[in-house]
């Protein structure tokens, strides 16, 4: 049997436009979503945690993106929470080396303690 798509019993490939994790501005990618999102799916949705080609440039060439997540059966769900640090901060801060590709997953409770530093001013 084939590992394809399965389609959703109503809206049959279920596609959405994908959205930029970071500037919610269309990526030019529709994602078929079948019988993975259970209602119909809406025309922009956030589809990965990839962001798009100018976000890239811009945060990730001298930044880390940490995505909020919790723990789920299949892996990481992300909450929406985002933010970039730039490297020196990353370093200095998290004390690990800096993750290739440049996307490290938080849990929300360090998540919100690094927001908390930062609105402090740290």
């Amino acid at each position: 049997m084939s590992k394809g798509i399965r389609l959703h019993p109503e809206h049959c490939l279920n596609p959405t436009i994908s959205l930029c994790i970071l500037c919610g501005k269309e990526k030019n990618e529709i994602a078929l979503l079948g019988a993975h999102y259970k209602d119909k799916a809406p025309m922009h949705m956030i589809t990965g945690i990839e962001p798009c080609g100018a976000c890239k440039e811009k945060y990730l060439k001298e930044g880390v993106m940490l995505v909020e997540a919790t723990e789920g059966a299949k892996g990481p769900v992300i909450t929406g929470n985002v933010l970039v640090l730039k490297d020196e901060a990353f370093k200095r801060i998290i004390d690990k080396p800096i993750p290739r590709p440049k996307v490290a997953y938080m849990e929300p409770e360090a998540f919100q303690m690094l927001l908390k530093l930062h609105k402090e001013g740290a």
